[in-house]
């Protein structure tokens, strides 16, 4: 005769996955992570270099006002950050700093020219 609160006894009707579902399942995560990995590294790249050509043209546009209502930028000025600095203190750009996004990118200013540029 059986004891049904034995500890011994077998399990029936238990519910649960095998071993090989959840071996399967893990796999297709993995692969799903795989393929989605490079695209969202891609993304994030491009988006910094969006981000760093608008610091870019706002930058350029500022120069463009600050030329238009001043006359010219002035002569001291001669790398991006000094002209960021001025442009801030003149209140023609809102942050004191502008510093690049991207990797190994750097922003620089051409005061022959007088372009902003991102190398």
């Amino acid at each position: 005769m059986e004891n049904k609160d034995s500890p011994f006894r077998l399990a029936q009707n238990v519910c649960g996955f095998t071993l090989i579902e959840v071996i399967v399942v893990i796999a297709i995560l993995g692969a799903l992570t795989a393929l989605a990995l490079p695209r969202f590294t891609g993304v994030l790249a491009n988006s910094q270099e969006k981000t760093d050509l608008a610091n870019v043209h706002i930058v350029q546009s500022a120069v463009e006002l600050y030329e238009a209502e001043k006359g010219e930028i002035p002569s001291t000025i001669a790398t991006f950050d000094g002209l960021v600095t001025e442009l801030n203190a003149k209140g023609y750009l809102k942050n004191a700093e502008i510093k690049p996004v991207s990797k190994n990118k750097v922003f620089s200013y051409d005061k022959s020219t007088k372009t902003v540029s991102l190398k």
